[in-house]
């Protein structure tokens, strides 16, 4: 199959597209005009990747000024892009692709397995060879005929393929962007799921490839905001969450740096579903609300959200760490009424599911003897929950607790079944001794009822005195009965809902959620 073929000619010309993601519009906010997006990374990342496109693909790499070098082009629909550690010969070294296929078409008649590739000069690729012998054999047999012929070793390269026939090879030990020959058509897809933008792909120490969606910030948002918030929410929580992720995304640029790109695509920053996850009416919400973010004391706030507050938000350092003066606590009147699932809900534990949770984390205590919740916020969340161990005893912090015991907050509270009561007999003159229970003792004087809180009591009769002990019986089973979903710090999207439901635009749910903050359109350089 002559290369050709796959070659759209007016396509061939260079074309530089820029990536520069920080355009600065006001002194101290830098909006990115592009967002990175981890698709497939770290254990996610796979060896190749089946892409699809309408109009076929581009190919590029990013020169040392941030601007896209168009290297190849192929109409075809279907591809597959692979990580490649094997052995080639390479033939010939060319300027452009007018001239390595002029010699590409003379090879391929004789060697069905030559195609073309690029290393910042373009070749002649014989192969794959699996190992150097193998490659050292077919050296020698094609060095008869070929005196610009040379030996390639595996080194990160990245194979384009359309899963029968080799189409590329970039050996370029760099990042390969691929996007989609024709700038109208519809969007890329990876692994049968659709993204605006392009795709760049990275070779990673000591794993698979890594594919990262690279998106105008606007787009990204298109494909985040319905994932984080139901498209059918009152059009003024929409915006309020689409100005709460636009701030978050712009905050957090090259938080996973390490991995080449800036936000995951889950919950670890923001949940995104690219192209087939949108829906005309976020979209709306992120068109009328483009360029805005929220700020505090001119610069671009950390903007965290969560879905359901429990009845109060939460101050961040009753959460996480830092004391944040526009992360504080509020009450969050219209939360409720929308989710029982999450206006309330129940956990329960044994105790041995408990004392096993411990020795998984290498927290050996005992027993488990009772568990409670030992501090809490001024919202009434839990800060602090202890476990009492016949060993010792073991105490889980803010956000611990919610991943400890696997809960959708820390907005709890801890009841075991077991009980402490005292036992005494009863004679009368009606009947035989009895054994009575009693769970808690009240005495009754002129001043009138008093409970009794003490663990040892004394009675007084006509024998004289006699001691009463209480007795425990240990709780076997806990019960956590708790409110809201989320960390509970920043922007609570049901009690967005409400408020927006009651008549609030979305500048005063932000402002609501985010203290003392403003809300700032970065196009038109204004406070709205």
């Amino acid at each position: 199959m002559r290369l050709k073929k796959f070659i759209i000619g007016s396509i061939i010309s260079v074309m530089i597209l820029t990536l520069s993601p920080y355009p600065t519009v006001n002194a101290d906010i830098s909006i990115p005009k592009v967002i990175k997006v981890g698709l497939f990374y770290g254990q996610t990342a796979k060896s190749s990747y089946q892409l699809s496109s309408p109009g076929g693909f581009n190919f590029a790499y990013q020169d040392n000024t941030g601007n896209l070098i168009n290297i190849f082009s192929t109409s075809m629909q279907n591809i597959q892009v692979a990580k490649d550690d094997n052995f080639y010969l390479m033939v010939g070294s060319y300027d452009n692709l007018d001239m390595v296929n002029a010699d590409y078409d003379k090879i391929a008649n004789q060697i069905p397995n030559a195609f073309i590739g690029f290393d910042g000069k373009y070749h002649v690729y014989i192969g794959p060879y699996l190992a150097l012998p193998d490659l050292q054999s077919a050296y020698e047999i094609f060095s008869k005929n070929y005196t610009n012929i040379s030996k390639v070793l595996p080194d990160k390269n990245i194979l384009i393929s359309n899963g029968t026939k080799n189409l590329f090879l970039f050996n370029m030990k760099d990042d390969l962007y691929v996007s989609k020959l024709n700038p109208d058509g519809m969007p890329l897809a990876i692994e049968s799921k659709r993204y605006r933008g392009m795709f760049e792909f990275r070779r990673q120490q000591d794993s698979d490839m890594t594919a990262i969606n690279v998106v105008p910030l606007e787009e990204y948002l298109y494909g985040v905001v319905p994932a984080e918030m139901p498209a059918w929410w009152n059009i003024e929580a929409l915006k309020a969450q689409a100005v709460a992720a636009r701030t978050y995304a712009a905050k957090n640029i090259g938080r996973y740096g390490k991995y080449g790109f800036d936000l995951t695509d889950d919950d670890k920053t923001q949940v995104y579903k690219g192209y087939d996850g949108e829906s005309s009416s976020t979209n709306k919400a992120v068109d009328e609300t483009k360029g805005v973010v929220a700020i505090y004391q001119g610069s671009l706030i950390d903007a965290p959200y969560h879905s359901h507050s429990g009845g109060y938000t939460e101050d961040n350092n009753n959460y996480f760490s830092a004391d944040v003066p526009y992360l504080k606590g509020v009450e969050d009147k219209y939360v409720f009424g929308y989710s029982s699932a999450n206006d309330s809900w129940t956990v329960t534990y044994t105790k041995d599911q408990i004392k096993n949770l411990l020795l998984s984390k290498g927290q050996d205590i005992g027993d488990i003897v009772d568990v409670k919740v030992t501090e809490k916020s001024w919202t009434g969340r839990a800060i602090t929950v202890t476990i009492y161990g016949t060993k010792g005893t073991f105490a889980l912090k803010k956000g611990d607790i919610r991943s400890f015991f696997g809960l959708k907050s820390t907005m709890i509270d801890i009841k075991g079944d077991g009980s402490s009561e005292f036992e005494v007999y009863v004679t009368s003159s009606y009947s035989d001794s009895q054994k009575v229970s009693l769970n808690e003792i009240n005495i009754q004087n002129n001043e009138g009822i008093t409970r009794v809180s003490k663990d040892t009591l004394y009675v007084v009769g006509a024998n004289g005195i006699k001691e009463l002990k209480k007795t425990d019986k240990p709780s076997e089973v806990y019960t956590i009965k708790g409110s809201g979903y989320g960390h509970g710090v920043g922007l609570s999207q049901y009690g967005a809902r409400g408020l927006a439901d009651h008549g609030y635009n979305y500048i005063y749910i932000l402002k609501y959620y985010y203290k003392g903050i403003e809300v700032y359109d970065t196009i038109n350089n204004k406070t709205l």
